[in-house]
């Protein structure tokens, strides 16, 4: 209870300090340039924007059952926003519409994705309190907006390493070239359902830090890849780390029950520690993860821009029945001549030898790569764009299903439930061919 009330009365006292402090200009608006200004006076603004994707995927698999081809179409992201403003005091608002956003199977639901308010705690706006649902400080490439990649989708690694959003604070600092981001947020993740229980022992919450310096990104929440550039060099190099001890509630943990943005170090399906045990016997988790990423981005005159990216990360579970870690790096790079850009990422992924499903080893210790070349027309910048792409998985895990056919383990984590001895499935390694064809529209 002391704690609780320490919290509150360190969020009071930021309060109040922003509110003594009325002057300076607002935190930047991530979509200023893609959203219509729908109203605007002298101390007050809004803006509205949508994006839709719809997303092409083919593949081959060397199926046992099936045909060996398949043809998918999905719909990625759909999403509402709205940025405002009055004076000083800023808002980011993002609903779901549709797609893989969602948390139902179905996809078929409207979910709330960012909710914050950003109050400025200086006259110069170079420090503010971010407070409400939105993405948790970690990662380039997790922090990087969907509506502004050169690539159909994020790269096969972030399975290890993906956060997402949660509920929480965050203190935002960038003075000069520096930008420092401390968060608490509660390791749930967001879209938590009001028929929760409270936790029954407290761990320690979902602590968060990224520290940068560069000149790259206005706002450290809503990144971008491939920018138009017709003159210098912009660089930027971030260190980020991230810890949270579990907490048990009702018939589980914390960590256990999140729903979405789940990385393979937390699943359940994956990891057989963090479920070991069952009702009443659950060991509290030490969760955590470390990394480092830069990107630099720069024109080569006559309207050529190049851009290069580079992210590694090790993360790491541990409790009273056993650990293990992964690690991940991920390069890319990119060329662009408006409206064209043509970029080539790799990445690869260490998994642990310790991961498994009901005592049958998913992936061993052998390393799992990725490949993508891509090519982008920005038909009207952002607003309107194609991303052909063509992933190659190497010496990746395949579930095979008896009497049904294969699974990509990388795209479907939780078809690792086919190991189950009742359903009698077996994991082998193969070389996956894709290709993917997305088209985007925002505005």
């Amino acid at each position: 209870m002391r704690t609780t009330h320490l919290i509150f009365a360190g969020l009071a006292l930021a309060l109040f300090g922003a509110t003594a402090r009325a002057d300076g200009t607002p935190v930047p608006d991530p979509y200023s340039d893609v959203d219509f200004n729908v109203l605007k006076a002298d101390k007050y603004s809004l803006d509205i924007g949508a994006m839709a994707q719809a997303l092409g995927l083919a593949q081959y698999v060397n199926e046992p059952i099936r045909a060996d081809g398949r043809m998918y179409l999905f719909l990625p992201q759909a999403r509402l926003r709205m940025d405002g403003n009055y004076d000083r005091y800023s808002f980011n608002f993002q609903l779901a519409m549709g797609g893989a956003d969602l948390t139902t199977s179905s996809g078929v639901a409207i979910g709330l994705l960012d909710m914050a308010a950003n109050i400025p705690l200086d006259s110069k706006a170079t420090t503010y309190l971010k407070v409400g649902q939105f993405l948790v400080p970690y990662g380039r490439e997790q922090l990087t907006d969907p509506g502004f990649s050169d690539f159909a989708d994020v790269s096969m690694n972030n399975i290890g390493f993906v956060v997402g959003r949660d509920v929480g604070l965050a203190i935002v600092s960038h003075p000069g070239p520096v930008s420092i981001v401390g968060g608490v947020f509660t390791g749930g993740g967001r879209d938590v359902p009001p028929d929760h229980y409270l936790p029954q022992t407290l761990g320690i919450p979902e602590l968060v830090l990224r520290v940068g310096v560069g000149n790259m990104d206005d706002n450290p929440f809503y990144l971008r890849e491939s920018q138009p550039m017709n003159e210098g060099t912009k660089y930027e190099i971030s260190v980020n780390a991230l810890y949270t001890r579990d907490s048990t509630l009702g018939h589980s943990t914390i960590l256990n029950v999140k729903q979405v943005d789940k990385s393979i170090v937390i699943d359940s399906d994956w990891n057989p520690f963090i479920a070991a045990g069952g009702v009443g016997n659950f060991s509290q988790g030490d969760y955590y993860q470390v990394g480092g990423d830069a990107a630099v981005r720069t024109a080569l005159g006559n309207d050529w821009a190049f851009e290069a990216e580079g992210q590694l990360d090790f993360a790491g579970y541990s409790n009273g029945y056993g650990d293990l870690s992964i690690w991940g790096l991920r390069l890319q790079t990119a060329v662009l001549h408006d409206p064209f850009v043509v970029a080539l990422k790799y990445d690869v992924l260490g998994p642990s030898i310790d991961f498994a499903y009901t005592g049958q080893t998913i992936t061993g210790t052998a390393p799992i790569h990725e490949i993508v070349p891509s090519f982008t027309w920005r038909v009207m910048g952002d607003r309107l764009k194609a991303i052909v792409d063509f992933p190659i998985l190497i010496n990746t895990p395949v579930f095979e299903e008896p009497g049904v056919g294969d699974y990509v383990g990388t795209e479907l984590q939780d078809q690792s439930t086919v190991l189950a001895a009742k359903t009698g499935g077996s994991v082998s390694r193969q070389n996956v061919p894709q290709a993917r064809l997305m088209l985007q529209a925002q505005f």
